[in-house]
Protein backbone atom coordinates (compact mmCIF):
# COMPACT_ATOMS: atom_id res chain seq x y z
CA UNK A 1 0.00 0.00 0.00
CA UNK A 2 2.80 2.63 0.85
CA UNK A 3 4.52 1.80 -2.49
CA UNK A 4 1.11 2.96 -4.62
CA UNK A 5 1.30 5.74 -2.03
CA UNK A 6 4.66 6.92 -2.79
CA UNK A 7 4.07 6.37 -6.43
CA UNK A 8 1.59 9.67 -6.41
CA UNK A 9 4.19 11.49 -5.76
CA UNK A 10 5.80 12.94 -8.71
CA UNK A 11 6.61 16.16 -9.71
CA UNK A 12 4.25 18.26 -11.48
CA UNK A 13 4.45 21.27 -14.09
CA UNK A 14 3.00 24.83 -12.60
CA UNK A 15 0.06 24.30 -15.12
CA UNK A 16 -0.86 20.76 -13.57
CA UNK A 17 -1.20 21.86 -10.28
CA UNK A 18 -4.61 21.91 -8.75
CA UNK A 19 -6.93 20.92 -5.79
CA UNK A 20 -7.30 17.35 -6.10
CA UNK A 21 -7.71 16.68 -1.99
CA UNK A 22 -11.40 16.70 -0.84
CA UNK A 23 -13.02 16.61 -4.52
CA UNK A 24 -12.08 20.15 -4.28
CA UNK A 25 -11.86 22.23 -7.48
CA UNK A 26 -9.08 24.75 -6.14
CA UNK A 27 -11.49 27.61 -7.50
CA UNK A 28 -10.63 31.00 -5.79
CA UNK A 29 -12.43 33.06 -4.16
CA UNK A 30 -15.30 34.72 -6.07
CA UNK A 31 -13.46 38.44 -4.95
CA UNK A 32 -10.77 37.13 -7.62
CA UNK A 33 -7.68 36.66 -4.20
CA UNK A 34 -6.01 33.62 -3.75
CA UNK A 35 -8.34 32.16 -1.39
CA UNK A 36 -9.30 28.75 -2.11
CA UNK A 37 -13.14 28.74 -1.26
CA UNK A 38 -12.80 24.49 -0.95
CA UNK A 39 -10.12 24.81 1.13
CA UNK A 40 -11.66 27.08 3.78
CA UNK A 41 -14.97 24.88 4.05
CA UNK A 42 -12.52 21.94 5.00
CA UNK A 43 -11.06 23.43 7.71
CA UNK A 44 -13.89 25.38 8.96
CA UNK A 45 -15.44 21.42 9.07
CA UNK A 46 -12.09 20.98 11.50
CA UNK A 47 -13.09 23.57 13.32
CA UNK A 48 -13.89 22.39 16.85
CA UNK A 49 -10.45 20.54 16.38
CA UNK A 50 -7.78 23.76 16.66
CA UNK A 51 -7.26 23.33 20.71
CA UNK A 52 -7.13 18.96 20.59
CA UNK A 53 -3.44 18.12 21.13
CA UNK A 54 -4.51 14.45 19.71
CA UNK A 55 -7.27 16.00 16.53
CA UNK A 56 -6.26 16.64 13.18
CA UNK A 57 -4.44 19.41 14.20
CA UNK A 58 -1.63 17.32 16.83
CA UNK A 59 1.36 18.16 14.48
CA UNK A 60 0.69 21.98 14.60
CA UNK A 61 1.10 21.68 18.04
CA UNK A 62 3.98 20.05 17.57
CA UNK A 63 5.45 22.15 15.68
CA UNK A 64 4.81 25.47 17.30
CA UNK A 65 7.16 26.11 19.90
CA UNK A 66 9.63 25.58 17.10
CA UNK A 67 7.70 27.90 14.70
CA UNK A 68 7.41 30.39 17.53
CA UNK A 69 11.53 30.00 18.36
CA UNK A 70 12.41 30.91 15.01
CA UNK A 71 10.25 33.84 14.66
CA UNK A 72 11.36 35.22 17.98
CA UNK A 73 15.21 34.78 16.57
CA UNK A 74 14.57 36.65 13.35
CA UNK A 75 13.40 39.40 15.15
CA UNK A 76 16.10 39.35 17.65
CA UNK A 77 18.17 39.54 14.90
CA UNK A 78 16.51 42.63 13.35
CA UNK A 79 16.75 44.54 16.40
CA UNK A 80 12.89 44.37 16.74
CA UNK A 81 11.47 44.54 19.78
CA UNK A 82 8.30 42.64 20.13
CA UNK A 83 7.10 44.40 22.96
CA UNK A 84 4.13 46.37 21.06
CA UNK A 85 4.97 46.20 18.02
CA UNK A 86 2.30 44.53 15.84
CA UNK A 87 1.97 41.67 13.90
CA UNK A 88 -0.30 39.86 11.55
CA UNK A 89 -1.34 36.29 11.35
CA UNK A 90 -2.59 35.15 7.91
CA UNK A 91 -4.47 31.70 7.94
CA UNK A 92 -4.34 31.73 11.66
CA UNK A 93 -6.65 29.24 12.19
CA UNK A 94 -7.87 28.67 15.48
CA UNK A 95 -5.27 30.73 17.00
CA UNK A 96 -2.12 28.05 17.69
CA UNK A 97 0.91 30.76 16.38
CA UNK A 98 -1.42 34.16 17.25
CA UNK A 99 -1.68 33.18 20.67
CA UNK A 100 2.11 31.98 20.82
CA UNK A 101 3.17 35.49 19.11
CA UNK A 102 1.20 37.52 21.71
CA UNK A 103 2.74 35.79 24.77
CA UNK A 104 6.21 37.23 22.89
CA UNK A 105 4.58 40.79 23.68
CA UNK A 106 3.35 41.37 20.12
CA UNK A 107 -0.15 42.99 19.22
CA UNK A 108 -1.45 40.40 16.71
CA UNK A 109 -4.40 40.10 14.21
CA UNK A 110 -5.36 37.20 13.49
CA UNK A 111 -7.39 36.71 10.10
CA UNK A 112 -8.58 33.54 8.86
CA UNK A 113 -10.99 33.17 6.05
CA UNK A 114 -12.88 30.23 7.80
CA UNK A 115 -15.43 31.99 9.95
CA UNK A 116 -15.85 28.88 11.93
CA UNK A 117 -12.39 29.08 12.89
CA UNK A 118 -12.02 32.36 13.91
CA UNK A 119 -15.24 31.77 16.59
CA UNK A 120 -12.71 29.64 17.59
CA UNK A 121 -9.43 31.65 18.43
CA UNK A 122 -11.62 34.08 19.60
CA UNK A 123 -13.53 32.18 22.00
CA UNK A 124 -9.71 30.60 23.15
CA UNK A 125 -7.60 33.15 23.79
CA UNK A 126 -10.95 35.22 25.82
CA UNK A 127 -9.86 32.44 28.54
CA UNK A 128 -7.07 34.29 29.23
CA UNK A 129 -8.16 38.17 29.54
CA UNK A 130 -4.57 39.65 29.75
CA UNK A 131 -3.65 37.81 26.24
CA UNK A 132 -6.82 38.66 25.22
CA UNK A 133 -5.79 42.51 25.21
CA UNK A 134 -2.95 41.97 23.05
CA UNK A 135 -4.52 39.24 20.44
CA UNK A 136 -7.62 40.16 18.26
CA UNK A 137 -9.03 37.93 15.22
CA UNK A 138 -11.00 38.86 12.51
CA UNK A 139 -13.03 37.29 9.21
CA UNK A 140 -10.51 38.51 6.67
CA UNK A 141 -7.86 37.54 3.73
CA UNK A 142 -4.89 39.38 3.48
CA UNK A 143 -5.99 40.79 0.41
CA UNK A 144 -8.80 42.47 2.37
CA UNK A 145 -5.99 43.84 4.63
CA UNK A 146 -3.89 45.00 1.93
CA UNK A 147 -7.22 47.02 -0.01
CA UNK A 148 -7.45 49.00 3.57
CA UNK A 149 -3.79 49.87 3.40
CA UNK A 150 -2.86 47.91 6.67
CA UNK A 151 1.07 47.36 7.53
CA UNK A 152 2.48 45.34 10.05
CA UNK A 153 5.61 45.39 11.97
CA UNK A 154 5.69 41.35 11.14
CA UNK A 155 3.83 39.36 8.43
CA UNK A 156 3.23 35.44 9.63
CA UNK A 157 1.98 32.98 7.87
CA UNK A 158 2.35 29.55 8.79
CA UNK A 159 1.16 26.11 6.59
CA UNK A 160 -1.13 28.18 4.82
CA UNK A 161 0.25 29.10 1.38
CA UNK A 162 0.22 25.20 0.22
CA UNK A 163 -3.50 25.53 1.03
CA UNK A 164 -4.38 28.85 -1.18
CA UNK A 165 -5.20 29.48 -5.09
CA UNK A 166 -3.02 31.26 -6.15
CA UNK A 167 0.34 31.49 -4.09
CA UNK A 168 2.62 34.23 -6.06
CA UNK A 169 -0.50 36.51 -5.10
CA UNK A 170 -1.26 35.09 -1.70
CA UNK A 171 2.44 35.74 -1.37
CA UNK A 172 2.58 39.58 -3.07
CA UNK A 173 -0.14 40.05 -0.38
CA UNK A 174 1.71 38.98 2.07
CA UNK A 175 4.72 41.66 1.18
CA UNK A 176 2.26 44.05 0.82
CA UNK A 177 1.11 43.53 4.27
CA UNK A 178 4.46 44.25 5.82
CA UNK A 179 6.57 47.60 6.57
CA UNK A 180 9.19 48.38 4.76
CA UNK A 181 12.48 46.45 6.48
CA UNK A 182 9.96 44.26 8.41
CA UNK A 183 10.57 40.59 8.20
CA UNK A 184 8.03 38.11 6.63
CA UNK A 185 7.72 34.57 8.20
CA UNK A 186 6.09 31.81 5.72
CA UNK A 187 6.42 27.92 7.23
CA UNK A 188 5.17 25.28 4.48
CA UNK A 189 6.37 22.09 3.22
CA UNK A 190 8.49 21.37 0.30
CA UNK A 191 7.44 19.06 -2.81
CA UNK A 192 9.30 16.43 -2.56
CA UNK A 193 9.06 12.26 -2.44
CA UNK A 194 9.48 12.68 1.38
CA UNK A 195 7.18 15.42 2.08
CA UNK A 196 4.61 13.20 0.64
CA UNK A 197 5.35 9.88 2.67
CA UNK A 198 5.72 12.27 6.09
CA UNK A 199 2.66 14.37 5.45
CA UNK A 200 0.78 12.81 3.07
CA UNK A 201 1.08 8.77 2.92
CA UNK A 202 2.24 7.98 6.74
CA UNK A 203 -0.26 10.67 8.56
CA UNK A 204 -3.63 10.05 6.21
CA UNK A 205 -3.60 6.67 4.66
CA UNK A 206 -1.30 4.81 7.00
CA UNK A 207 -1.63 6.29 10.51
CA UNK A 208 -4.81 7.99 10.10
CA UNK A 209 -3.70 10.94 12.09
CA UNK A 210 -4.81 13.56 9.74
CA UNK A 211 -8.32 13.64 7.40
CA UNK A 212 -7.55 11.98 4.08
CA UNK A 213 -7.20 15.36 1.92
CA UNK A 214 -5.69 17.42 3.39
CA UNK A 215 -2.69 17.92 1.93
CA UNK A 216 -2.07 17.82 -1.69
CA UNK A 217 1.57 17.39 -2.71
CA UNK A 218 0.70 19.09 -6.22
CA UNK A 219 0.31 22.11 -4.32
CA UNK A 220 3.43 21.94 -2.13
CA UNK A 221 5.94 24.70 -2.08
CA UNK A 222 9.68 24.15 -3.13
CA UNK A 223 11.92 26.84 -1.21
CA UNK A 224 13.31 27.97 -3.85
CA UNK A 225 10.03 28.46 -5.68
CA UNK A 226 9.09 30.82 -2.09
CA UNK A 227 12.19 32.89 -1.99
CA UNK A 228 11.91 33.48 -5.78
CA UNK A 229 7.44 34.80 -5.37
CA UNK A 230 9.18 36.84 -2.22
CA UNK A 231 12.27 38.37 -4.32
CA UNK A 232 9.64 39.29 -7.18
CA UNK A 233 7.44 41.16 -4.85
CA UNK A 234 10.19 42.80 -3.08
CA UNK A 235 11.40 40.42 0.11
CA UNK A 236 14.92 39.02 0.70
CA UNK A 237 15.41 35.49 2.44
CA UNK A 238 16.72 35.72 5.70
CA UNK A 239 17.04 32.45 6.96
CA UNK A 240 15.81 28.96 5.82
CA UNK A 241 15.40 26.36 8.49
CA UNK A 242 13.72 22.62 8.50
CA UNK A 243 10.98 21.83 10.51
CA UNK A 244 11.78 17.87 12.18
CA UNK A 245 9.06 16.38 13.58
CA UNK A 246 9.89 13.66 15.69
CA UNK A 247 7.18 11.12 16.74
CA UNK A 248 8.71 9.14 19.55
CA UNK A 249 8.87 11.93 21.96
CA UNK A 250 5.97 14.88 19.87
CA UNK A 251 9.08 17.33 19.44
CA UNK A 252 9.98 19.51 17.04
CA UNK A 253 13.14 20.64 15.96
CA UNK A 254 14.78 23.42 13.76
CA UNK A 255 17.58 22.14 11.52
CA UNK A 256 19.73 24.35 8.64
CA UNK A 257 18.43 23.63 5.49
CA UNK A 258 21.98 21.86 4.28
CA UNK A 259 22.32 19.92 7.37
CA UNK A 260 26.10 20.33 7.25
CA UNK A 261 25.60 17.99 3.75
CA UNK A 262 23.68 18.28 0.96
CA UNK A 263 22.14 20.88 -0.80
CA UNK A 264 18.54 21.22 0.88
CA UNK A 265 19.11 18.16 2.87
CA UNK A 266 17.31 19.76 6.23
CA UNK A 267 14.13 21.12 3.80
CA UNK A 268 12.95 17.84 2.45
CA UNK A 269 9.89 18.12 4.11
CA UNK A 270 8.27 20.49 6.39
CA UNK A 271 10.46 24.46 6.51
CA UNK A 272 10.06 27.76 7.75
CA UNK A 273 11.51 30.18 5.67
CA UNK A 274 12.21 34.34 7.04
CA UNK A 275 12.22 37.57 4.08
CA UNK A 276 12.80 40.66 4.82
CA UNK A 277 10.61 43.58 2.68
CA UNK A 278 13.11 45.71 1.24
CA UNK A 279 13.11 49.24 2.25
Amino acid sequence: MLGRLLARARPVSAAARGGRAWTHSGAAAADGGSVCADEVAKFGQLSREWWSRTGAFKYLHTMNPARVRFIGGILADLGVDPRGSSAVDVGCGGGLAAEALGRLGLRVLGVDAAEASVGVARAHVAEDPMLAERVAYRVATAEQLVREGAVFDLVASLEVVEHVADPARFVESLVRLARPGAPIVVSTINRTPLAYLLDVALPEYVLGSVPRGTHDHAKFVPPSDLQRMLADCGADTLAVNGLVLNPLTSECHLVDRDCGLLRDAGVQANYILAARKRA
